[in-house]
């Protein structure tokens, strides 16, 4: 309510002088013509009809205030009809109370129906205007709110998504490490044991960072070595990761960001002998991005948990930078990219409680 312009005390203060004003020149020029306008000017009568503005504009805003109140009990069509009958029957009837005394008691006589249906007719105009400027603010208002809440919605389903992607573990990573451990461990300890290194460090990595918001690249760069090193067991080595990063970048993403990349990349795209995967990394400065950039050789059936976890990541991105998280696909080339995250220093890392 304290929002409506009709309660600012500037407009309340300003407003009704110049609906005055102009009133009474209309007044004037519908009973005369523009040459007499001089000498038929009165102060007293401008006067009037300052006070009757004033008069007819506080009393509708009370009419409104008390409307408000009541308001829940009336949609927004029935709101504006019965705002309108009665502003219009409550300024107007206040209006011509006032008016008649004015003649009766300050000049001697009565007005007539004329002059009074003139005086009723403009302000009843005034009433309309100042009705219209209202409900206008109103539907703003409304509209403002509905889109501040639609707003609000939206974050709070990134930071959802955000918590979601940050805390979720791979189960197909997991799972189809174990089984090509349990194949490993038949004919080779020793490469069985350092699959386990490589995967413990995988999943330390996430339980460890899994309340940090932001992580730095070199630590998820060497999360996503040991990553690739694990999966490189299953592919027979045809994974490899190509790294041109200026080593005094201070460069921050979310914890696990590269390894959803990565995992995502490796489960839909064919891989062999003839055609292995290398992944390069490197900064896009003009555009403010980490790029991953790899050949595009899809697989027929996508794999979709991977993807749902990758659109998670986009949509987690919106939660700290202005840039989009985006993937471009040109020709056989596929590009994906960071948006970049720069601190001063580490102390700049929070912890989500």
């Amino acid at each position: 309510m304290n929002r409506i312009f009709i309660n600012s005390i500037v407009f309340r203060i300003c407003s009704a002088p110049v609906f005055g004003v102009l009133v009474y020149l209309l007044i004037l020029l519908i009973n005369n013509t523009l040459s007499d306008i001089n000498k038929l000017f009165s102060n007293q009568e401008l006067y009037v009809c300052i006070a009757l503005s004033y008069l007819l504009l506080e009393s509708m805003r009370l009419i409104i205030h008390f409307i408000d109140k009541y308001q829940s009990r009336f949609t927004f069509q029935r709101r504006i009809i019965l705002q309108l009958i009665l502003t219009l029957a409550g300024g107007l009837g206040l209006v011509a109370l006032a008016i008649s005394s004015y003649f009766r008691w300050g000049v001697g006589f009565s007005i007539s129906n004329h002059q009074l249906n003139i005086f009723l007719g403009i302000f009843a105009a005034t009433s309309l205007l100042y009705n219209l400027l209202y409900f206008s603010q109103t539907y703003l208002l409304r509209e403002n709110r509905l889109r501040i809440e639609q707003e609000k919605k939206m974050q709070e389903k990134v930071e959802a998504d955000f918590l979601s992607f940050k805390n979720e573990i791979n189960p197909d990573l997991l799972y189809e490490s174990l089984e090509n451990l349990i194949l490993t461990l038949h004919y080779n300890a020793d490469l069985a044991e350092e699959q386990i290194d490589y995967l413990a460090g995988i999943y330390r990595y996430s339980l460890v960072n899994r309340n940090k918001e932001l992580i730095s690249l070199d630590e998820e760069l060497h999360a996503a070595e040991n990553l690739l090193s694990l999966l490189n067991f299953r592919y027979q080595h045809q994974l490899s990761i190509i790294k041109d990063i200026p080593q005094a970048e201070a460069i921050y993403l979310i914890p696990g960001s590269l390894l959803v990349t990565i995992d995502s990349v490796i489960r839909n795209t064919l891989i062999s002998a003839k055609s292995p995967l290398i992944i390069r990394l490197y900064l896009e400065e003009d555009d403010d991005y980490l790029v991953l950039q790899h050949m595009l050789n899809d697989k027929l059936q996508y794999h979709h948990e991977s993807l749902n976890a990758f659109m998670r990541l986009q949509r987690s991105y919106s939660f700290f930078s202005e840039k989009p998280f985006v993937q471009v696909k040109a020709g056989r080339e596929n590009y994906i990219k960071f948006p970049l995250v720069r601190m001063t220093n580490d102390s700049s890392l929070s912890d989500i409680s």
